[in-house]
């Protein structure tokens, strides 16, 4: 039986409540009003270069494959074969020229066409319509500066520029850190954590400027007296921001000049002022940025932070990282080595979040205790010249931009 919820109660500008992590009735209109109804992230194009290459992963509970057919189209096709529901590729990556499920033997093209079925003979003339039986693709695919989104079940009622209007500037500066403008994904590595509680808790957590001097407090000890991170940076003028539709940011920190020679080696920053020219140079060396864009993706200095929900009460993240194209290697080996100091399963910070987060899944089974608070500096937000509502990086600006979204989202999904 159906039952209606009111999604304007349960997410108030304020606060959310408790049920909204627990309850499985809301985690199943999540998956249909958000994860198959809106743009979702699922590759980058750096993972799937060439024709034939593919990549699987998933869109809320439903497994897709991300495919570069041999006209070079990218296809998102749902990772179920038509026969007998078999999922038809069983890896996370590779370069097929088709898609043989290992069930029965059906054949697939990349953009999920039927090719062929094993033993042909046994079907009666009207019992096979090889045109309605490929494998069901997305309804709409599109990209950004490389990172592919699609919607499953239906095209969205906002296009993809309406939805990273407020956040384009934030991507083209991530990806404007390689000389060239492009980036690599997973190449270097792919970090996998688990945690037992909601996805929301990630989505929240990616731009949680509050916990940082608290939860991960030996870490920043270390990185103030080994790697050169300014000791008053707690200090530094950083916002959290509602970018629009559920995208928030988190600035980590912004440097000034000379800060900015002492971070970065000279002959990166003269090939970044060659390539960009001085002032674009100097404002994406400046920067340093957490950024989300809902529902299922962060952007953070070394890597895509990808949310996948697995039930009400079990997520799973996949941190892909990212490697600049073109940059001095010691650039690159730095990133990889930082990203290690911080998000690797044995490391100063990762592992403190998903320890949070898994005290956050425990707690929140106090169902009497029915309200998670996100008030901390709503009086005193301000509005920049895009519209953007912002505030201090430690209050919680960025916490209560993804339940605008959220909000609109399943209850025009009540509507439908």
């Amino acid at each position: 039986m159906s039952v209606e919820r009111d999604y304007d109660d349960l997410a108030r500008i304020d606060r959310t409540h408790v049920s909204l992590y627990n309850d499985q009735g809301v985690y199943s209109d999540e998956m249909e009003r958000i994860f198959y109804r809106s743009w979702i992230y699922v590759a980058h194009e750096s993972e799937i270069p060439n024709p034939g290459d593919y990549k699987t992963t998933f869109m809320g509970d439903v497994p897709v494959i991300v495919t570069r057919g041999q006209d070079n189209e990218i296809n998102v096709v749902i990772n179920r074969c038509t026969h007998r529901g078999v999922a038809v590729c069983p890896l996370e990556k590779g370069n097929t020229p088709s898609f043989v499920c290992q069930y029965h033997g059906w054949e697939y093209g990349m953009d999920g066409e039927l090719l062929a079925v094993s033993m042909p003979r046994g079907y009666n003339e009207g019992e096979l319509d090889y045109k309605s039986l490929g494998l069901v693709s997305a309804k709409k695919v599109e990209s950004y500066r490389g990172i592919i989104f699609a919607s499953l079940l239906s095209v969205p009622d906002i296009s993809l520029d309406e939805k990273l209007r407020g956040v384009k500037e934030y991507i083209d500066m991530y990806m404007d850190f390689s000389p060239v403008g492009e980036i690599i994904v997973g190449n270097s590595g792919v970090n996998k954590h688990h945690y037992h509680a909601n996805w929301k808790i990630q989505t929240e957590g990616s731009v949680e400027g509050y916990h940082a001097p608290v939860t991960h407090s030996t870490a920043f000890d270390v990185m103030i007296r080994k790697m050169g991170m300014p000791p008053n940076y707690q200090g530094y003028d950083t916002k959290g921001m509602d970018c629009g539709y559920g995208n928030n940011l988190l600035e980590v920190y912004s440097l000034p000049d000379e800060a900015v020679y002492k971070r970065w080696p000279a002959e990166y920053i003269d090939l970044m002022i060659e390539k960009h020219g001085k002032e674009r140079a100097m404002h994406v060396l400046r920067h340093r940025f957490n950024l989300v864009i809902f529902p299922n993706l962060a952007l953070l200095e070394y890597q895509f932070r990808v949310i996948r929900p697995m039930g009400v009460d079990k997520t799973e993240v996949r941190m892909y990282h990212t490697m600049l194209k073109d940059a001095p290697d010691e650039i690159n080996t730095r990133r990889v080595r930082e990203h290690e100091f911080f998000y690797s399963p044995a490391a100063f910070g990762g592992p403190d979040d998903y320890a949070m987060f898994d005290r956050a899944g425990q707690g929140m089974k106090a169902e009497m205790v029915p309200w998670i608070l996100f008030n901390r500096g709503i009086k005193s937000e301000e509005v920049d010249e895009h519209g953007r509502r912002y505030g201090g990086h430690t209050q919680e600006t960025q916490q209560r931009a993804p339940y605008f979204e959220y909000r609109r989202l399943m209850t025009l999904g009540s509507q439908s």
